[in-house]
């Protein structure tokens, strides 16, 4: 820095762009005003071509480069504007450079069949479908007569077969078409260094590589494969980067590979496999490796050079986001499945592989063929699928199946297991789209064409399964369950026709390991149906690990959960404890955010484990290989992306779970209604009414469901089986000493639906409605009883059922569930409890009208619940977390909350959470954790949120050596409770305590699009909770709190003043006022005027601190005038004694006057006699100073002559400082001093005496 530096003129700077493109940024300006641009127009091709036609040796050279341009002009124009076709320099000079080796490897053949030959070896790999067709086509009207065979290597075509059916079980098809390609791929990589892999999902684009590897390692030419995803981790873990804090550099996966690689001495094949979708943030980097120069150019100015004996694959979905310098500098080979090959030889391998009698494999080849085609035909024409699906995507669950199932004793009715296989693997994706059931259709469809085994003409071919030699229905394979209400209905499954068969196939498919894919829309039971079928696998086999994904979850996240419950075996092996198989649980697989490239880091990683079976340690830069693990997943296919990466989808069986049957549904809640009313001792009048609530709450859903239908306002109005499970669940809250009569029950149905579905309404008309359908069907089916008071307009009798419906005191227990009769008595339970709460906490001064205990119960009722948690929507100021805290006092549980502050991050948080964890889950103390929708100052809060109302098991909460002192911690409650103390079942009772425990309370508000937005990301907030919508306060709350606030003023007047009635009833009236014309504002204006409870208060509080300051200045200056009028009478007072003291005093006054006038004609005789004396002190005074002026002047004669003086007496006392004792001595010993001497000492005592 600061060194000038000459500059060679010799020496210049080029910069090469293509603006524009995506991942693309222009220059500044600063550094382009310093370049002169120059713009590169599209070159002569033809007359390039010709040029380097003579330079590889051809004669014919103007006429090859004219049919060489025609061609691509051609193709250009004629071919579909794919991303994968280039037609520019760098093909042009591909092909050249090909037919030039081709030149001097055959110089016999002619020159012209030479470049066609070039043409189509380099084109053909990359084009397929209608465009190979035309292609071919102009190849042989330019070259006519022109038949040149492809050149082929067959004896390594006989090692590749080998390969292929040794080493991996695959069978080659008949027409050689994976041969085909796999010889493509051998041409690009002689003349291209990178490579683009392409194609649909499963048709063979990894068993291309892995297959030409294998056979050149069997050659003697062992090839290194590196393989990872660029997708799976992030830009700086790939190439790596630079701590900015402490200026080190760390590697990423790509610079340390390549340079491994790089060091090794020999020259033997060298992959580097990138197996991931491209987008222009991490390709556009790669672009310096795949063009000519070969160099990866790192930050820390570090260049790696990419070998010649290296090479760079590509495996990818597509080219959409790789921009044309990307696309151009690779070569692509791209894998097509049109034609069914791929299905055929995997049905081909699999049965090569059985250990079936030839006669069965046989017959098995026979029905994959004579079913397999026109179904997979019949989809692709006729149905829409919730999820991308390919042929082979349904094969290989048809062939997992079939290994499953068919047994030596199945051997002679192998068809309809076939059969059986075959439809349950394809038909259960489907569902109805679009108002149209594909399911069934195929059903239809498969029972009209299908003849040779015929389906019962009942139902639909889903019904049935293979028992013996016929199909019989799966309700006759339903056993009916006891249930004790004892255990709460979340951890019961209720096994039914649907259920029954859906559980078969995935117990079936979890022995193959083959990975599970349920899809459905919300509530619909996936996730019920998943966790009922893992818990009831052996536990000696099988173990499970449940994750959610959310909007915020990435591919680091991710691992970091799946790595948590794998344990280090041997060498680079990561897998579960001991020989068990883990399944990973995925809940909402689709719901992590897409990146702008339309991708997903967490999907990545899934998709590298499943196909790889390792991923990469980040910071080690290290393989970890994961054993004996495989998927299970579910996903609402209309929420978050949609879909998840075909790539990963092709791996799963999916099926499509729809909403159950209303003969399936009163199966499952009929169980759970006799589990409890029949085993309990409940009156035999109650238990008749048990089979018509049932039917009343299947009805009344449907018409819920029927009359609230989904909008983008409105988006939670989505009823499903978890509305349902709520209002059953209320009912199995009953007891039988409470509930003894049946008006009592039915009431309590009321009640339980109006909490489930009336609770989540937005508006008081949507309300109103559905207490009209409400009515309508409680007087149909319950016509005995009188319900109207119940749902009047005017004064209805209040319905409420609470838990404290005893007392505060008898909530120990949990309290009793049963109803409150009217506002006097649940306002007489509130207060106490209100009191009691503001003697132990900080007061609150809240104003218990009818609406705000109506919440209190709703909200006591949910978290009294396992799992409960409540989410309060209402405006500001409209008492959700004052009610909040008030229920959960009431339940005798701790209430908690995070304290915002300006670094209160994520570490914080889970500090927080943990120890509610502790308290909740090792203390057994309930919890409400109260949290608002201000206090999310870090969107990613919610990904901590999200999990704790799904589950309770928050993934990356507790580092293993926690856990396992939390698992000590409760490991004798587990042992009491009977349960064996795994590692696996104390976290699950830990995990279950929370769920008991632990219930949070959601405040959110409803204003703008902030709630919609979150629980769209975060789909637990509306799925997972109990909504409890906080309508407008109506007018005679309103006037109560207007009453409360007031009472304190005194200023206007007695409690039964006219003043005081007429100022609060007017509080009610103006906001109603401003609401109407709000409306009128929205309407007319287009804009928005809030008004919320929050606003009336804030008038009253004005209207009182108004009030009180007027007051105050009244008083004031009431006291000023009172104070004044007192000073001016003790002022008239004052005066008045003041007067006669003035005239007494005049008297005095004259008599002193007259005193003083003498004393002043004494005082001017005396200064006369002064004046005189001071004449004379003057005259001396002018004497005195003469002298002093004399005595001045003889000092200043003495000092001058003392200064003169001093020298000489320096110099004596010098003169007598070299005189020392000695001399003295000598002196003194003169008896008779030289002459002379004494004349000086007579000298020295005259001098010294003074004397003259």
């Amino acid at each position: 820095q600061g060194d000038e530096i000459n500059l060679d003129v010799n020496v210049g700077a080029f910069i090469t762009m293509n603006p524009g493109y995506l991942g693309r940024s222009e220059l500044p300006e600063g550094l382009k005003a310093l370049f002169r641009p120059i713009t590169v127009m599209v070159p002569d091709f033809m007359l390039i071509m010709e040029n380097m036609f003579m330079s590889e040796g051809f004669l014919d050279a103007k006429k090859l480069a004219l049919k060489f341009s025609t061609l691509y002009a051609l193709n250009k124009d004629l071919l579909s504007k794919s991303n994968k076709y280039d037609w520019g320099m760098r093909a042009i000079k591909s092909v050249l450079v090909v037919a030039g080796g081709f030149k001097r490897a055959e110089q016999t053949l002619p020159e012209q069949a030479v470049l066609m030959r070039s043409l189509r070896d380099t084109n053909v790999a990359k084009i397929e479908g209608d465009d190979l067709k035309i292609f071919t086509g102009l190849l042989g009207d330019l070259f006519p007569g022109v038949e040149v065979p492809r050149a082929r290597d067959l004896e390594f075509e006989r090692v590749l077969v080998d390969v292929m059916e040794t080493d991996f079980g695959y069978t080659n098809d008949p027409d050689g078409y994976l041969l085909l390609k796999i010889t493509q791929l051998i041409e690009l990589l002689s003349i291209r260094h990178s490579v683009f892999l392409m194609g649909e999902p499963g048709s063979f684009k990894s068993s291309m590589w892995r297959i030409l590897r294998n056979a050149k390692t069997r050659t003697g030419d062992k090839t290194t494969v590196v393989d990872f995803s660029p997708k799976a981790i992030s830009t700086n873990e790939l190439y790596g980067s630079v701590n900015m804090a402490t200026r080190e550099w760390k590697d990423g996966i790509l610079s340390k590979t390549m340079r491994e690689l790089g060091q090794i001495p020999d020259t033997l094949p060298k992959w580097i496999m990138l197996d991931g979708d491209l987008d222009a943030n991490w390709i556009e980097s790669m672009n310096s490796v795949m063009d000519d120069s070969r160099l990866l150019t790192l930050p820390s100015n570090e260049r790696i050079p990419l070998k010649l004996h290296m090479k760079m694959i590509f495996e990818i979905r597509d080219l959409n986001y790789a921009t044309p310098a990307t696309a151009t500098r690779a070569g692509i080979v791209c894998m097509s499945d049109v034609d069914g090959v791929q299905w055929r030889s995997y049905v081909q391998s699999w049965i090569k592989k059985q250990e079936h009698p030839p006669a069965v494999k046989e017959q098995l080849d026979k029905y994959f063929e004579k079913y397999g085609n026109d179904a997979l035909y019949w989809f692709l024409k006729n149905t829409k699928i919730l999820v991308p699906m390919v042929d082979i995507n349904m094969i290989s669950a048809c062939c997992s199946l079939l290994e499953a199932l068919i047994t030596p004793d199945k051997y002679e009715v192998i068809e309809y297991w076939f059969i059986f296989c075959f439809t349950s693997a394809c038909g259960f994706c489907l569902t109805e789209v679009d108002g149209v059931d594909y399911r069934k259709q195929f059903s239809d469809w498969w029972k009209g064409e299908m003849k040779t085994i015929k389906y019962p003409s009942k139902g639909t071919i889903f019904d049935y399964f293979v028992r013996e030699s016929k199909f019989e229905e799966w309700a006759t394979f339903v056993d009916e369950i006891e249930y004790s209400s004892e255990t709460p209905m979340g951890d019961v499954t209720v096994p039914t026709n649907e259920t029954a068969a859906m559980s078969f196939i995935m117990q079936s498919l979890i022995r193959m390991c083959h990975p599970i894919m349920l899809i459905g829309l919300a509530g619909c039971g996936k996730t019920q149906s998943c966790l009922g079928l893992l818990r009831q696998l052996p536990a000696d086999a099988f173990m499970f690990f449940a994750m959610n994904m959310s909007f915020y979850t990435d591919s680091t996240l991710l691992q970091t959960m799946m790595e948590s419950p794998l344990e280090k075996k041997a060498g680079k092996l990561y897998a579960p404890p001991g020989k068990l198989r883990m399944i990973y649980f995925i809940d909402d697989l689709n719901m992590p955010a897409l990146d702008k490239y339309n991708t997903q880091s967490a999907i990545e990683l899934l998709k590298e484990k499943q196909d790889y079976d390792h991923w990469w340690d980040r910071n080690k830069i290290t393989l970890k290989d994961i054993g004996n693990t495989q998927y299970m997943t579910c996903m609402n296919p209309t929420a978050g992306s949609f879909i998840v990466n075909p790539r990963l989808q092709r791996h799963f069986w999916t099926c499509a779970v729809p909403f159950p049957e209303a003969s399936a549904l009163h199966v499952i809640y009929a169980t759970f209604m006799k589990g409890h009313f029949e085993r309990l001792p409940f009156k035999a009048s109650v238990t008749e009414n048990v089979s018509g609530v049932i039917k009343a709450a299947l009805s009344l859903h449907q018409s819920v469901v029927a009359s609230f239908r989904k909008t983008a306002a409105n988006f939670h109005y989505e009823f499903n089986i978890r509305h349902m499970s709520g209002v059953f669940a209320g009912l199995l809250s009953a007891k039988p000493a409470e509930f003894s009569d049946p008006e009592k029950f039915v009431l309590l149905w009321i009640h339980e639906s109006e909490r489930v579905y009336g609770d989540r309404l937005v508006s008081v008309s949507d309300l109103k409605k559905y207490r009209g359908l409400a009515l309508e069907l409680s007087k149909k089916m319950f016509g005995k009883f009188n319900f109207q008071k119940y749902f009047q307009e005017k004064n209805p009798e209040p319905l409420v059922f609470a838990p404290f419906s005893k007392g505060i005191s008898e909530m120990d227990g949990g309290g009793f569930y049963d109803r409150i009769a009217g506002y006097d008595r649940l306002s007489e339970l509130l207060n106490a409890a209100l009191n009691e709460y503001n003697e132990n906490n900080a007061a609150m001064d809240l104003v218990l009208f009818g609406d705000a205990m109506c919440h209190v119960g709703k909200i006591c009722r949910i978290i009294t619940s396992t799992p409960g948690h409540p989410l309060l929507v209402g405006v500001g100021g409209s008492g959700r977390q004052s009610l909040s805290r008030l229920s959960s006092y009431t339940c005798m549980y701790n209430t908690m909350m995070i304290v915002i502050s300006g670094n209160y991050g994520m570490n914080d948080l889970k500090a927080d959470l943990q120890a509610m964890y502790t308290k909740a889950g090792v203390k057994e103390e309930g919890v409400m954790f109260l949290f608002t929708d201000g206090q999310i100052t870090n969107e990613k809060f919610l990904v901590y949120i999200n999990d704790l109302l799904a589950s309770g098991d928050i993934a990356d909460l507790y580092a293993s050596d926690e856990k396992d002192a939390i698992r000590n911690a409760v490991r004798s409650g587990c042992k009491g409770a009977g349960i064996q103390d795994t590692p696996e079942n104390l976290w699950m009772y830990f995990i279950g305590r929370i769920r008991k425990n632990l219930h949070m309370s959601l405040c959110f508000s409803p204003v703008g699009d902030v709630m919609w937005s979150r629980a769209r990301k975060f789909p637990a907030i509306v799925n997972c909770t109990v909504i409890d919508w906080f309508q407008q306060w109506p007018m005679d709350a309103l006037l109560n709190v207007a009453a409360k606030f007031l009472s304190p003023m005194q200023q206007l007047g007695s409690d039964t003043s006219p003043l005081r009635a007429a100022i609060q009833d007017f509080f009610p009236f103006s906001y109603e006022a401003v609401n109407q014309l709000s409306q009128e504002y929205i309407q007319k204006e287009r804009r928005f005027a809030y008004t919320t409870p929050k606003s009336f208060l804030e008038l009253l509080r004005l209207y009182m601190t108004m009030l009180e300051n007027k007051a105050d200045a009244l008083e004031d200056k009431k006291k000023r005038l009172s104070s004044g009028l007192i000073k001016l009478r003790t002022t008239q007072e004052q005066v008045a004694g003041l007067e006669e003291e003035l005239k007494d005093k005049v008297v005095v006054v004259e008599e002193k006057a007259g005193e003083a006038k003498i004393f002043a004609e004494e005082v001017g005789k005396e200064k006369a006699k002064v004046n005189a004396e001071a004449e004379k002190a003057s005259i001396e005074a002018v004497k005195c100073k003469g002298i002093a002026e004399q005595v001045a002047e003889k000092k200043r004669e003495c000092t001058k002559e003392l200064e003169q003086a001093v020298p000489l007496v320096n110099q004596a006392e010098a003169a007598l400082d070299v005189l020392d004792k000695k001399e003295f001595n000598e002196l003194k010993a003169f008896t008779r001093p030289p002459p002379g001497v004494d004349t000086v000492c007579e000298a020295a005592v005259h001098l010294q005496a003074g004397l003259g």
